[in-house]
């Protein structure tokens, strides 16, 4: 019997040892849960997603934990101490969202920004980044602090100059301002001042090199940088763009293709980690030649997003959350740092705010990118990361400053939320109605299509109407398509001279194709005229915004929608946004017959056509488009008016009276 083997149960302790897959899984669920209670509790303050995922980082890392008086989770935490697991984890996360991060960045937005946008750009940049530095030389001189402190100032003023595309554009589509003019002017700043960022931070590594390396080897890490480079233009790119091309409108990605793309990146991110690169340098590269709303970008953002950013991203913020310990901050020091970046951020304001208004903005909106563009990211988070990694900054000045972006970024929102509203410019615009239009004057309709199926339905109520030369009917068409596969919001106004103005994006042939239905239906029908055309990309949440503000500008007097349907909730929801907010009439267009067929039978000489008439202001616009097409010829026009017996009543009886 001695001889045989014992079993036994493992003790639960023992399950944990150093770098062990359960406490990954464990904490990696932990933070999962945390991050999503608490955006179900901040998202109603108006917080930002990365708030509650730094949150949840913090709270099921060693800050929080290592204070719970539970002597098994005490040994559990003691025994798994190393993050190399987590950390490789972390590694596969930041190389996919990387690559995510570049596909849905467009470059294009660079040369398509405004000459006012330049000057904003490039002073919100260069102003901070010769405040910031020479406040912090002030400060090394004058006031008395730790040495490694005075080494990390000058690094802490670099940190607070540079900004992040990507993490400004989380912080305006957590706010729903994605096509909103303050969100795409913070958009337009905020890609241009990432470039720059990008440019700076890539002359000071060149430039350390050449200090610190021998001539060959400068010469050698220069070459690696730039082989990746030529290999993503000259071999990626023409790759991609052939899968593209061979991938039918209305189809996916094949998954050989998908995953051929998958292995792509991974290399890459293998060769940049090789040449001394983050391992996000090479796959952020890939993403940026990826054409933006292309099948590539669709398929790569369905398969990739959902797992990327809810399961392996957490790690990133358990790791980053490592470091973050409040016993090693002293008082003296955190004064420092917080004057630091107190200062840093009120240059940044100023500017932005003095550089709005030379552009003539109005005093209350100018303070909105400003405060958008000191909203931190996971990126803002990345670059503290390395900044520590590299000792450019210790323990406590990590803390101090991740932690004080986090409440800029906290108390910045909800102000921006408070302060700018896009439905508070149509408060002093008077409303277009179809009543209060010109009886021989131009009426003018906005047709809103979601798919080409709304096409027929939209055409046969136009040709129940009765334009003439006298009272003509301007229809203007806005195809609204769901931001996938893109970071910001795209409104096109199409020409018919400029048809490559939309060549990139998924859409594009679905646009033409219902643009040109317009024109021909323009074409055969005398009275109609084809004002302008759009397409608008945004997030279902704030496509209502393209409609009121092209409403707006163009004076809209009817915005006709198509029905929602039961199966399509978000069109439903956009529906209801702009019957709320429209500065004019709004018609839910339901059709329940066969749409390929015209409503409008030319074999049929005379038409009957019935309103009810309940009461109200709908009821009296419905009635004013009703009396404009019954002078059309062979429509009969029958209008039943359905009152309410007491209604009936009381009236006789005032008249009595």
């Amino acid at each position: 019997m001695a001889g045989k083997r014992k079993f036994g149960c493992q003790a639960i302790v023992a399950l944990f040892e150093r770098g062990s897959f359960p406490f990954l899984s464990l904490q990696l669920a932990g933070a999962v849960i945390v991050t999503a209670t608490l955006n179900f509790v901040l998202g109603p303050l108006h917080q930002t997603k990365y708030i509650a995922s730094l949150l949840g980082g913090i709270m099921v890392g060693p800050s929080l934990m290592a204070s719970i008086d539970i002597k098994a989770f005490q040994d559990m935490l003691a025994e798994s101490g190393g993050t190399a697991i987590l950390e490789i984890v972390s590694a596969i996360a930041l190389t996919f969202f990387s690559f995510l991060v570049g596909v849905k960045t467009d470059m294009d937005m660079i040369l398509k920004a405004k000459k006012q946008t330049y000057v904003i750009a490039f002073a919100t940049f260069i102003i901070p980044l010769g405040f910031n530095v020479s406040i912090s030389f002030v400060m090394m001189k004058t006031i008395p602090m730790d040495e490694d402190l005075r080494d990390s100032l000058i690094y802490i003023g670099l940190a607070l100059s540079c900004t992040s595309f990507y993490d400004t554009a989380c912080a305006v589509n957590d706010l729903n301002l994605l096509n909103a003019e303050i969100g795409r002017l913070a958009l337009a700043i905020s890609i241009i001042t990432g470039m720059c960022t990008w440019i700076f931070t890539s002359s000071l590594g060149l430039l350390g090199e050449v200090v610190t390396l021998k001539p060959h080897l400068a010469i050698g890490s220069w070459m690696s940088k730039a082989f990746i480079v030529l290999v993503v233009v000259y071999a990626i790119r023409p790759l991609l763009s052939w899968m593209n091309n061979v991938t039918a409108e209305g189809t996916t990605l094949k998954e050989g293709y998908v995953a051929f793309i998958f292995i792509i990146v991974l290399i890459s991110a293998f060769y940049s980690d090789v040449i001394g690169q983050h391992a996000v340098y090479a796959p952020i590269v890939i993403g940026l030649v990826v054409p933006v709303g292309t099948p590539i970008g669709s398929a790569v953002q369905k398969k990739l997003e959902s797992f990327v950013t809810f399961v392996l991203l957490p790690s990133v913020y358990i790791v980053g959350a490592y470091h973050v310990q409040f016993s090693t901050v002293k008082m003296k020091n955190f004064v420092v740092v917080e004057l630091m970046i107190f200062l840093a951020f009120a240059a940044r304001q100023t500017v932005v705010m003095l550089a709005s208004l030379y552009d003539r903005m109005p005093i209350e909106d100018s303070i909105s990118p400003g405060l958008i563009l000191s909203c931190s990211g996971i990126y803002n988070l990345i670059f503290l990361d390395q900044l520590y990694e590299r000792k450019f900054l210790n323990q406590q000045t990590y803390t101090i400053k991740l932690l004080t972006n986090a409440l800029i970024t906290t108390v910045a929102t909800p102000i921006v939320k408070h302060l700018y509203d896009p439905s508070r410019q149509y408060a002093g615009y008077t409303r277009q109605t179809i009543q209060n239009s010109n009886v021989k004057g131009e009426l003018r309709i906005l047709a809103c299509v979601y798919n080409q199926e709304n096409v027929p339905r939209i055409l046969n109520f136009f040709e129940a109407t009765n334009p003439t030369r006298d009272n003509p009917v301007c229809v203007y068409v806005l195809h609204l398509v769901e931001l996938i596969g893109r970071a910001a919001s795209l409104l096109i106004q199409h020409k018919q001279q400029k048809k490559k103005q939309f060549t990139r994006t998924r859409n594009r042939n679905t646009s033409e194709k219902i643009i040109n239905a317009f024109h021909h239906f323009e074409e055969q029908n005398q009275g109609f005229t084809i004002g302008q055309t759009f397409t608008a990309i945004s997030p279902y949440e704030g496509m209502h915004n393209d409609v009121c503000q092209i409403a707006m500008e163009k004076k809209i007097n009817l915005v006709i929608m198509p029905f929602g349907e039961v199966n399509k909730c978000p069109t439903w929801a956009v529906n209801q946004s702009v019957l709320h907010k429209a500065p004019c009439s709004v018609g839910i267009l339901f059709d329940h017959l066969n749409s390929s067929k015209s409503v409008m039978d030319v074999s049929i000489s005379d038409h009957n056509v019935s309103m009810i008439f309940i009461g109200g202001p709908d009821d009296r616009e419905a009635l004013a488009y009703s009396m404009k097409i019954a002078e059309k010829r062979g429509l009969n026009l029958t209008v039943i008016r359905i009152t309410h017996a007491k209604l009936r009543s009381g009236n006789k009886k005032n008249k009595k009276g």
